[in-house]
């Protein structure tokens, strides 16, 4: 791209589809940390139907007689919709220059890997950041009005509180473990607890343990506190909590705001997110401005989350709020 020339938007795609497989979508990169840790529905334009077996038991003394009275549970269902997101970027190239020469040098780009790409994947890479941000404290909003991305989907968390205010998680069904606040004295026997009061079908798993960062900050402090570290251990790195014979991992996170104590615990099939073509998270196309000096281009995809069950043999989640601000209701 020669800067001092109008852009050539019909050359800047062409160069897309050139070059289009080195780009890199935006579930692959920042938002990443998050959905590789979820299980994917991908071929949905609109909503799917989501559903698992729940108190199945058809085991019994044999007698001689075929009963049929038995069944396999109950399905309930629960609903994965996914809502349109665009991702729109209008700027002077001239700007990112220096950025571009820095990549290069970096070896992030080989020098065949013309400018006008490396501006389309910046844009996917912000988008992935901006989508890592949102995916847990998303609530939809049909206000014409409200255009942020946090407006277009229900996140992770937003289905949590919901789901608390209709009684579908409560201490009662036990999928509600509440114990008061975390700090960096009790966070090790805080989590175990909550781990243990499980039931067994849950603690036989492999599951993965969702700390936000202030609270896998306090675990690592009660870590170090509880043992004696030699040097050069970086307790932070612990991977599993202790006393779960490693059947529970734990995921560090800062997707929600700060001061956050929500903490999930789930199998990775439980927790899903939905779209269409994996391949719409880096369609990034330039179009035509009217500003021949604006490099402008924009990307459409469809996204949503959801859990598979809330039943207390696949899921948890404790009574403090995702904001930060306390506990929730029980």
């Amino acid at each position: 791209m020669d800067l001092t020339l109008p852009i050539d938007i019909q050359a800047v795609n062409n160069t897309r589809i050139e070059y289009g497989d080195l780009l890199v979508g935006l579930n692959k990169q920042t938002v990443n940390e998050i959905l590789i840790d979820c299980f994917p529905s991908l071929g949905i334009q609109n909503s799917r139907v989501l559903g698992k077996v729940e108190h199945g038991a058809i085991s019994s003394k044999y007698n001689g007689v075929f009963l049929g009275t038995n069944n396999l549970g109950k399905v309930v269902p629960r609903t994965l919709t996914v809502h349109p997101i665009v991702a729109e970027m209008s700027d002077e190239p001239e700007r990112y220059r220096t950025s571009f020469i820095a990549a290069l040098a970096g070896g992030m780009w080989k020098k065949e890997h013309p400018f006008e790409l490396w501006l389309l994947q910046h844009g996917i890479d912000i988008a992935s950041e901006e989508l890592y941000n949102a995916i847990f404290i998303a609530k939809r909003s049909n206000d014409p009005g409200d255009l942020a991305l946090t407006d277009s989907f229900d996140g992770f968390s937003t289905i949590i509180a919901d789901d608390i205010t209709a009684g579908l998680i409560s201490v009662a069904k036990g999928n509600l473990y509440a114990n008061g606040a975390i700090n960096a004295a009790n966070a090790g026997e805080y989590l175990l607890e909550m781990w243990r009061k499980r039931p067994e079908v849950l603690r036989r798993s492999n599951v993965t343990m969702w700390l936000p960062t202030d609270v896998s900050d306090m675990y690592d402090d009660w870590y170090r506190n509880e043992h004696d570290a030699p040097p050069n251990v970086d307790v932070s790195g612990q991977e599993f909590l202790e006393g779960t014979q490693k059947k529970c991992r734990i995921k560090r996170h800062n997707a929600l705001p700060a001061g956050s104590q929500q903490v999930i615990i789930t199998r990775r099939e439980n927790m899903i997110y939905g779209t269409d073509e994996l391949s719409d998270m880096k369609a990034m196309q330039a179009f035509n401005s009217g500003n021949p000096y604006v490099f402008t281009a924009t990307m459409k995809y469809v996204f949503g989350t959801q859990f598979v069950s809330i039943h207390n043999r696949e899921f948890a989640v404790n009574d403090r709020s995702s904001s930060g601000s306390g506990s929730t209701s029980a």
